[in-house]
């Protein structure tokens, strides 16, 4: 079977999109019947990661999945209903999209398949040695503002903030600011991660929050990174044997449960199903 994937990336004329990369060029990395969407290409099924293309969805008559790692519908971006009403299925990033989505999703199958990880590119873990020093936070800019609640915190355990992320001007409050660069071929994310001690992401209450996805909870995770959202986290992973102890614990939960290999298997999984079923509709 020959499948093609659009990213979101590429529809809008963009590159380096952390969802695209996540949930689309690391399937197509584990994935030999899995390419890039190429327009005109016959494809015998379609993955739409985060596009909403309804044209062109109305018109291919193959199997065709909606990728949703977003809820764009609270900002009127997407025609959602229009959409799924076309497509055979809708695979989610996060359980509270697809429940959302469900309420309006008719008899669709809507699945919940994790922003997992690719361990070939999260090849290595933090060694910890003494008491925490460094702490960061990564992330697009215009979500940083998480961040100011706990700057007293982290200057009381004489913590040194960096943040990474796209912006210019950079975060005011922190230590140091080091920006998403990834077209240069010498950026090195795992690098930048790996010298620092905790990673920092508190609860996001926004509205928006609770359908956003852990992934970068799992990135950090991945690379032996313990995770902190409250002060008491912060506390308990200034020494290097908790450090230690949280990302034995979390490395194992990665590789049993957040591998992208066990993504594209959700996915073949679910186009069989569709297949299937459309064919014995076809017979019937």
């Amino acid at each position: 079977m020959n499948i093609g994937i659009l990213l979101f990336e590429k529809w809008h004329g963009k590159k380096f999109l952390g969802s695209s990369r996540i949930r689309g060029h690391w399937l197509v990395k584990h994935w030999d019947e899995l390419e890039l969407f190429e327009q005109g290409k016959k494809y015998d099924a379609v993955i739409f990661q985060k596009t909403y293309w309804l044209k062109y969805v109305e018109s291919y008559d193959g199997i065709k999945i909606l990728d949703v790692c977003d809820p764009d519908w609270l900002d009127g971006q997407a025609e959602m209903r229009n959409i799924i009403n076309h497509c055979d299925a809708v695979t989610t990033s996060t359980e509270a999209l697809r429940d959302t989505i469900k309420g309006f999703a008719g008899d669709k199958p809507v699945v919940y398949i994790p922003d997992r990880q690719d361990l070939e590119f999260h090849n290595k873990q933090k060694v910890h040695k003494g008491r925490a020093k460094k702490i960061i936070w990564f992330g697009y800019s215009h979500n940083a503002s998480v961040l100011d609640i706990a700057l007293g915190f982290l200057k009381s355990k004489d913590l040194q903030l960096t943040v990474l992320s796209e912006a210019r001007p950079p975060y005011p409050n922190a230590d140091r600011n080091i920006k998403y660069d990834w077209g240069n071929p010498e950026f090195d994310f795992n690098g930048i991660l790996l010298q620092h001690d905790i990673v920092l992401l508190p609860e996001d209450t926004r509205p928006r929050g609770k359908y956003k996805s852990k992934n970068k909870t799992y990135t950090a995770w991945a690379l032996g990174l313990p995770v902190a959202s409250t002060p008491e986290d912060v506390e308990r992973f200034m020494e290097a044997e908790e450090r230690r102890k949280e990302a034995k614990l979390r490395l194992k939960e990665i590789r049993e449960k957040y591998d992208v290999k066990q993504s594209v298997e959700d996915f073949k999984q679910l186009i069989k199903q569709i297949d299937e079923s459309r064919r014995k509709n076809n017979t019937n």
